[in-house]
């Protein structure tokens, strides 16, 4: 009996005690906290001189090496890979501080910060990506405008632009395949290390960018410079773009009464623009009157503005007529609850599905989440003070509106027209001019805060 009790005590100590793997990297080995078949990214980071932070607001961490960012939030399965959201192979789990992954899920990390990890024997390998990307560049007519297509592309540049040229710049080497030829939209393009760069017509300018698999491609969509130029004279002051949810046929949401949201939006975001415009900010609407409008055409003009903030207004609806108060959104990989994924779901209705695809995850800069989230925060904490505004938090969701947005960006429902109470409120001026009010406030506060510097176009 004696020996059976020290045997089982002996085999519950075996499976508690922690395990570890070698890891082999430029620098040495070391032995990194393993469970299973999952390894200690952190560490395994660190071995390979990457930097990384932690961002409690988010929640999340982000590796960098050079200009190139990776933030991955421990219990999910999505990655943020220069501002672009990408599927891990299997989901982060976080266990006493770490955060753990498979080999194949650390190497969707890795990899596109230029380091490689290999299963070798028993254990396992870190090295730097030496494979180069051979790429073939050539232009697609599409009816939206010149696609300039990277045949061959598996990770994804980081894009800026400049007068006339669009810059990519890779985490890992690459070639042309062969000579890009000066036609069409391109006047010709220069490959220097990791950096390519494209020389645009006249008139042209970056769209947008995305990427696709099988096969590999990234894409940059060009289109003619928008009517709407950047402001002038406002010296380095900031710049509020306000835009008033759906438009034209979008009626979005409808009060009992006939209320309609494109209506009360506009009023709203006309109200607010008045308000930042007394207190000396500049501020423009993406929308002026009841016109129609794409979710993306609302970012693209903040971007050519070069915006410091975005802020969408809109109203909520649900089926239960007794639901009530504000919340505010800022972008994410997944949404933060189920009635957070049905208002998403709803706001991005006009989209295209397959344009959905293509660009929900079009995030310009990792580091924008976490000002979002600022400002989303002090938009809600704004709101929560006016009187019988019920406070329904601020939440994560996929709104195709906010895609892209080369600043810090948020949607706010501003209250419920399915309420009957709500939508009386909210159509009529004094209740308006309550919620403008807030608004502005929760703005000119998040600016006070902030640097004065404008958004980076795409």
């Amino acid at each position: 009996m004696t020996r059976s009790l020290v045997s089982l005590f002996l085999v519950v100590i075996a499976v508690a005690a922690p395990a570890s793997v070698t890891v082999v990297g430029p620098a040495g080995s070391r032995e990194v906290y393993a469970r299973g078949d999952l390894v200690d990214l952190l560490d395994i980071l660190s071995m390979a001189g990457l930097a990384t932070n932690f961002a409690r607001a988010a929640g999340s961490y982000t590796a960098r090496a050079g200009e190139h960012e990776v933030q991955f939030t421990p219990g999910g399965s999505l990655a943020v890979v220069d501002g672009r959201l990408s599927a891990l192979p299997g989901p982060l789990r976080a266990a006493e501080g770490r955060v753990l992954a498979t080999v194949e899920t650390a190497n969707a990390i890795l990899r596109p910060l230029g380091w490689s990890l290999r299963q070798s024997g028993e254990r396992l390998e870190l090295v730097e990506v030496t494979g180069v990307e051979s790429l073939l560049v050539s232009q697609v007519q599409a009816a939206e405008g010149t696609l300039v297509v990277l045949r061959g592309c598996r990770q994804r540049p980081q894009v800026t632009t400049r007068a006339d040229e669009v810059v990519l710049r890779f985490a890992a080497p690459v070639e042309l395949a062969g000579p890009v030829a000066a036609e069409g939209a391109l006047l010709g393009a220069a490959l220097v290390g990791q950096e390519l760069t494209l020389r645009l017509a006249p008139g042209l300018e970056v769209a947008n960018t995305y990427q696709l698999d099988d096969p590999p491609r990234f894409v940059v969509r060009l289109a003619a410079k928008g009517e709407t130029a950047p402001l002038q004279g406002r010296g380095e002051g900031p710049l509020v773009v306000l835009d008033p949810g759906h438009g034209g046929e979008d009626w979005g949401a409808r009060g009992p009464a006939g209320e309609l949201e494109k209506t009360i939006t506009l009023s709203i975001a006309r109200l607010v623009l008045a308000q930042l415009q007394a207190q000396g900010i500049a501020a423009r609407l993406t929308r002026e009157g009841d016109e129609s409008l794409s979710l993306q055409d609302r970012t693209a003009m903040a971007n050519r503005l070069r915006a410091n903030v975005f802020v969408s207004i809109h109203a909520n609806a649900s089926p239960a007529r007794a639901a009530r108060g504000a919340e505010t959104y800022f972008m994410s990989a997944e949404a933060s609850d189920v009635q957070a994924a049905q208002a998403a779901a709803e706001e991005n209705a006009t989209t295209p599905p397959d344009t959905v695809q293509l660009i929900l995850w079009d995030l310009a800069h990792v580091s924008n989440l976490n000002e979002s989230a600022r400002l989303a925060r002090t938009i809600q904490e704004r709101l929560n003070t006016l009187h019988d505004t019920r406070d329904r938090g601020v939440k994560q969701a996929p709104f195709v509106v906010l895609t892209g947005a080369t600043m810090p960006a948020a949607l706010v429902e501003v209250g419920f027209l399915s309420n009957p109470e709500e939508a009386a409120r909210l159509s009529e001026r004094p209740g308006q001019e309550t919620v403008a009010a807030a608004l502005a406030e929760a703005i000119a506060t998040y600016l006070r805060g902030s640097s004065p510097a404008g958004g980076t176009a795409p």
